[in-house]
């Protein structure tokens, strides 16, 4: 929910609103001797390493119709408006303008005039899974309507249900964000323990009919347990189901603290679409502005958007401009990257280029074709295939409006922002041959390690081979290839396996194979001794006998002896160095070397680190990140303390490195 859906002319009743991450468990390995002796049986891919679909406004009876369509088209999963009662405003007049009153919940009870009846959930629910597409479900659980009238006995017989409707009025203190209520709507008191009960029993019925996630409106308006005399445990007991993916609308502000909500659920990335369409505007995809996420949270944990249903539908329209040709751009960009989820938000018929709604479908209608469009399509697909490969974006030549990511050396997708067509001409890693672009018109050769061939005006290019669709695909979730990743105790991973994967195998440290199904899970590390290294060789067969494999290395390390030490780098600088020293009375000790000290080195999770000798005294130490001229802390500062296995930001130490 965004602070500025609001409709002043219905003031004061109202406007609008707005992988699995890597656990460290104690149990067995989940491969067992059972699971190694039956055929590779595929299961849908996970929601966090695919595509989803904002259907924003269709009914559970349109999403039903549609489900080949959304299968076909490459995604992984739907999202839906929300499911539970409503207020019917506007005598329930479903013309697309009325779409704020899905957030003006008066039950959570299932269904609602606007898009269907609880029993059409769930026949919905089954069609998508019937066609491996997941559901995730738009949850407005930090608010009621502004019509106290209309609200049911059910939630007015809690007893200190709400905490009224005096709204927020300083933007920047998280007791006003939290604790008051957004443009008069009645904020749910979430610190009750029967609110709580209430709302995840809702949850738990979603599920049940058939639901796999959440999208939590408005999460930042709800207290965390550390936010002081006000906070709670709301969150970690509403998100502590069965879900399989959850997410909170995190607006990024000063009092959004989006690094903590991601301790619970993916966060959204809303500075970063902000980045994306300016880009766009600007026709200026350089990657200096569109690499970064903008966010202290690992991309792993983002959800990413070109444009969301508040930037669109909201009365500042803030991306109603953007033609199709935009959408397609900057769902190049972000959807061809290898870690965040993106999200596809589907328009109405006929919307975009400054027109809002157009009057061609109503609430309940399914929106515009572009989501099936060839350009989004293929980029979904290659989105799809090129799982568990590294990204490297760059602009060719130093043309800042055509952007280039190279997923390892198995795909590329190009997107041209100018109103010419231009040649390419640039260094790949893709294998020598003919590459048709499937997102369009045109071919693309390498030969050489040069990548050749025109790319249209503001169009997008999508390379890789031919057979790579059909061929198998195994990988780990969350884990990149070619990069040591280490932990302490013992780590739980999942094993990924594609639809086109007959056979799944895996080794480890070259034993013998044992075979998986699509989502296994193995636990390494349990007993075994520090510095150890886990090798695992994933592989995987198709029907034709091609086969495709993976490979990974895992350390397990002493937390007491590794002096290692990370900083996430919000400045965005090309490269880091940390300079470590400590006073010995009047002199100082350099344990890193006279200025600027050691370069860092980028991690698969975004983070620069640096380990020292384990034998180095780290007593009474300092360390100053910089880039040889910027640094933090600034000049004439002392550095920040030195903390072993510490992660720090512009302020200082923001927690622990991941494990």
């Amino acid at each position: 929910m965004s602070k500025k859906r609001l409709n002043t002319s219905l003031l004061p009743l109202f406007a609008g609103l707005l992988l699995l991450f890597h656990l460290i468990l104690a149990g067995p390995v989940a491969v067992n001797a059972e699971t190694a002796n039956q055929s590779n049986e595929y299961t849908a891919p996970s929601i966090k390493s695919g595509t989803i679909l904002h259907a924003w406004n269709w009914s559970f009876n349109t999403l039903k119709n549609n489900m080949k369509d959304i299968h076909d088209a490459g995604y992984t999963a739907i999202q839906t408006s929300p499911i539970n009662q409503v207020k019917e405003g506007n005598n329930g007049d479903k013309s697309m303008g009325n779409w704020y009153w899905l957030y003006q919940p008066t039950s959570y009870q299932i269904g609602n005039r606007y898009l269907g009846s609880e029993e059409e959930f769930k026949e919905m629910c089954a069609a998508a899974e019937e066609y491996g597409v997941k559901v995730i479900v738009d949850a407005v659980i930090n608010h009621t309507t502004s019509d106290y009238a209309a609200i049911s006995n059910e939630i007015k017989s809690i007893s200190y249900w709400t905490h009224g409707n005096t709204q927020i009025k300083n933007w920047s203190d998280r007791r006003d964000v939290t604790q008051n209520s957004l443009l008069g709507l009645y904020d749910w008191n979430t610190q009750n323990t029967q609110v709580q009960s209430y709302l995840k029993h809702f949850l738990e019925r979603a599920l049940d009919d058939g639901a796999d996630g959440f999208r939590y409106d408005a999460a930042k308006h709800i207290e965390l347990p550390d936010d002081g005399d006000f906070g709670s445990h709301f969150w970690p007991n509403i998100t502590d189901t069965s879900a399989e993916f959850q997410y909170g609308e995190i607006l990024q502000d000063s009092a959004s603290r989006d690094a903590a909500y991601a301790d619970y659920m993916n966060v959204t990335a809303s500075n970063y679409g902000h980045s994306i369409r300016s880009a766009l505007k600007n026709r200026n995809l350089s990657v200096s502005n569109i690499s970064h996420y903008a966010s202290d949270v690992s991309a792993d944990k983002l959800v990413t958007w070109v444009e969301s249903h508040d930037t669109y539908a909201n009365d500042d329209e803030e991306s109603t401009w953007m033609s199709d040709d935009d959408i397609r751009l900057g769902w190049a960009v972000i959807a061809s990257r290898s870690s965040s989820t993106p999200l596809f938000f589907s328009r109405p018929e006929g919307g975009g280029n400054g027109v809002r709604f157009p009057g061609k479908t109503q609430i309940g209608d399914r929106g515009s074709a572009l989501f099936e469009d060839q350009a989004i399509v293929a980029v979904n697909t290659f989105h799809n295939v090129m799982a568990g490969q590294p990204e490297e974006l760059s602009n060719p030549n130093g043309n800042n409006q055509i952007f280039m990511n190279q997923r390892g050396s198995k795909g590329v997708v190009l997107a041209n922002a100018g109103s010419s067509s231009v040649s390419i001409n640039a260094s790949t890693k893709l294998p020598d041959g003919s590459y048709d672009n499937k997102a369009g018109t045109g071919s693309f050769q390498v030969r050489d390690g040069k990548l050749t061939g025109t790319i249209n005006a503001r169009s997008v290019a999508v390379l890789y081979p031919d057979d790579i669709v059909n061929a198998p695909q195994v990988f780990l979730e969350n884990y990149k290839t070619g990069v040591t990743h280490f932990f302490n105790d013992q780590l739980t991973i999942t094993l990924r396996a594609n639809a086109n994967t007959t056979k799944a195998v895996y080794q480890m440290n070259n034993g013998q194979e044992i075979a998986f199904k699509d989502g296994d899970q193995l636990t390494i590390g349990k007993g075994d001794p520090f510095g150890k290294t886990y090798n695992i060789t994933l592989t995987g067969t198709n029907s034709d006998g091609v086969t495709r494999s993976q490979e990974y290395s895992f350390v397990k390390r002493d937390p007491s002896s590794a002096k290692t030490i990370g900083y996430q780098n919000p400045n965005h600088w090309g490269h880091v160095n940390a300079y470590i020293y400590k006073h010995d009375g009047g002199r100082a000790i350099e344990l890193t070397g006279s200025w600027p000290g050691k370069a860092m080195t980028k991690n698969a999770d975004g983070i620069y680190t640096l380990t020292l000798p384990a034998d180095t005294d780290t007593t009474n130490t300092k360390v100053i990140f910089n880039n040889g001229s910027a640094q933090v802390p600034g000049q004439n500062q002392p550095g920040f303390d030195y903390v072993q296995n510490g992660l720090y930001n512009n302020s200082g130490l923001s927690g622990s490195l991941p494990q």
